[in-house]
């Protein structure tokens, strides 16, 4: 153990233990072709954070089908070529350009947290924002 770093809670390894006894057991050899041949999704998907959007159960899709990349509020921000760091839009110019997406999907979802807190700054009902 790395001092200072604490363990992963126990539910979680033990979740782990329980998907590699039977979900990666029964599955191996498709999990070793997605390591050796790296990844070919056709779709990217950008989506909320919030925990309620799982966007492979939503479409019923297998591990290595969507490209995703998650934010605050599905947002996409305006490409703005300054040198900064932007991870949105790092992770649209790698998909289209290097994994060759065909499909870029934006993915909402109702009761957005982070809708509701820019329209309330939007608004000038949230200054803090």
């Amino acid at each position: 153990m790395i001092p200072g770093i604490r363990p992963l809670p126990g539910f979680l390894v033990q979740r782990f233990h329980g998907w590699r006894a039977t979900t990666w057991r029964e599955n191996k050899a498709w999990y070793r072709r997605l390591a050796q041949d790296g990844q070919h999704p056709r779709t990217m998907v950008i989506s909320c954070c919030d925990s309620r959007v799982h966007v492979t159960s939503i479409f019923g899709a297998d591990e290595g089908e969507f490209f995703i990349h998650r934010n605050i509020a599905s947002l996409v921000p305006p490409f703005n070529p300054d040198g900064e760091y932007h991870g949105t839009s790092a992770a649209i110019e790698y998909a289209v350009t290097t994994l060759r997406v065909a499909h870029v999907v934006v993915l909402g979802h109702a009761n957005c947290g982070g809708v509701r807190g820019c329209h309330d700054m939007c608004q000038g009902h949230a200054p803090e924002l």
